[in-house]
């Protein structure tokens, strides 16, 4: 739970802490209470020095807030789990312009505290799903739910409160009602991911309104869409799969603006991201493919 301090201050709301909770529920419970006792020192110290607002957050009062912190005996694993807390909060509140702060927090010792994105190779994704297609006994649930989720770049919490009224199998499309932020959205979908969702309710034979069911023949949870992940892509996560496709769509010509869109990003700020994980990897194959890379 959140210090009693943060509620009388008055400003849980400004600081969307429920919300909160709910984006990170796909971590482990020891995660979730580190991660909410690293953001409740940001939030109590903040207030002490006059700032109840996260949209007023800048990289010195972080800073300072961080300094007093180690000042106070904590353990450096206590430090670099408060920077992973609120680089977590900061990728939440992507309705703030607040995407330099988050890049500019630096773990002791100058390691960056936010790599960026991971992403898949092209080629290894298609190659994947093309391959899971073609397979007679393929688990069609989690088929459907890797399709759906490098198709259309959909967030993890958006795909397990889809229903199948969501979908416009004709129009190729989806209806992100329960967007971040609750912004609604339209989103493409291949023609390849349609099949696999025709494919997998066909192999349904119940009413239910969900979209993906679980084990148990209610709504899908997010940590069963991390384990369908993980179990194809070792390593991964359902992020990843929207990193990629994001990256894969800007490294093959498209333009930002879109690219926002098709997130569901309030600021085009945090869709900047994947330009330099392009750059980077740009970089990367002049390193080791050109004769003066080396």
């Amino acid at each position: 739970m959140l210090s009693s301090k943060v509620v009388d201050v008055g400003n849980q709301g400004l600081w969307r802490l429920d919300e909160y909770r709910s984006y990170i529920t796909h971590l482990a419970p020891s995660t979730q209470h580190r991660y909410l006792t690293g953001l409740d020192w940001l939030i109590r110290e903040a207030a002490d020095q006059g700032v109840y607002d996260p949209a007023q957050l800048d990289i010195r009062l972080v800073r300072r807030i961080l300094s007093k912190r180690q000042e106070s005996g904590a353990a450096r694993s206590t430090i670099r789990t408060d920077l992973a807390a609120f680089s977590s909060y900061l990728r939440f509140r992507d309705d703030l312009n607040l995407t330099g702060l988050r890049l500019a927090l630096v773990k002791p010792g100058g390691e960056p505290a936010r790599k960026l994105p991971r992403t898949l190779d092209a080629s290894v994704v298609v190659r994947s799903l093309d391959w899971l297609s073609t397979q007679p006994e393929v688990n069609l649930l989690h088929y459907a739910v890797l399709e759906t989720l490098y198709d259309t770049g959909l967030r993890v919490g958006e795909l397990v409160q889809l229903d199948k009224g969501d979908v416009d199998f004709d129009g190729q499309r989806i209806s992100v009602r329960n967007g971040k932020g609750g912004k609604p959205r339209v989103v493409p979908i291949a023609r390849r991911g349609v099949v696999a969702l025709e494919r997998y309710l066909q192999s349904r034979s119940d009413n239910a309104t969900p979209l993906f069911l679980g084990e148990r023949g209610a709504r899908i949870g997010v940590r069963s869409v991390y384990r369908i992940v993980n179990l194809y892509f070792p390593g991964a996560h359902p992020h990843s799969l929207r990193h990629s496709y994001a990256t894969h769509l800007l490294e093959n010509g498209a333009d930002l603006r879109s690219l926002q869109e098709l997130l569901g990003h309030a600021r085009l700020s945090t869709t900047e991201i994947y330009t330099h994980v392009s750059h980077e990897r740009l970089a990367r194959v002049y390193r080791e493919l050109h004769p003066r890379g080396k």
